[in-house]
């Protein structure tokens, strides 16, 4: 085994976790929206502890290994990686908002006996759906990327396109709800 072998494990690895990290989000916000008492609120507002350090750690990973990688395979004049760098900086900020968003939710299921209109309200954001859809169709987008390696206009495109499907998709999800 040589160490670039190892590097593209844990790139690939942490690909992997932090899709499952987005997935525990999916199945917490989808219980959350739904939840009719606070015990439920706060039963589901951490379905695994320390999920974001571990979606934060997974983002680290990726990025450092994925700079590797690509010194490695002497991809500087490579459209792809740059695009790629540019999709995870689009997509961070969003991600730190949505944690914002989430802890505010926690404070107040915390101090709730039940669920008000406030709480409610804040359950029922639909940037948090948003967001979750735009972050997961972003990185399908990504790895579409790292398989595919386009040009620079064809990067732009799949990123492009994988944001705008992911701000529309919760749209016509809950149109057809």
């Amino acid at each position: 085994m040589t160490f670039y072998s190892l590097i593209l494990f844990l790139h690939v690895t942490a690909v992997l976790a932090l899709f499952a990290a987005l997935a525990f989000e999916a199945l917490s916000l989808f219980r959350l929206r739904g939840a009719s008492e606070a015990s439920e609120v706060r039963l589901w507002i951490d379905p695994v502890p320390k999920l974001p350090l571990a979606a934060m750690g997974s983002l680290l990973v990726i990025l450092f290994s994925g700079i590797y990688l690509m010194v490695r395979i002497s991809a500087f004049d490579a459209a792809w990686p740059k695009v790629t760098v540019a999709a995870l900086l689009f997509i961070t900020p969003i991600a730190a908002i949505t944690g914002r968003r989430m802890r505010a939710i926690r404070q107040a299921s915390a101090l709730a006996p039940a669920i008000d209109s406030k709480l409610r309200h804040r359950l029922q954001d639909p940037f948090l759906k948003i967001s979750l859809f735009v972050r997961i169709a972003v990185m399908l987008g990504i790895v579409l990327l790292m398989n595919a390696k386009p040009s620079l206009w064809e990067s732009i495109g799949v990123v492009a396109v994988s944001a705008a499907l992911g701000f529309l998709l919760p749209y016509f999800i809950s149109r057809r709800a």
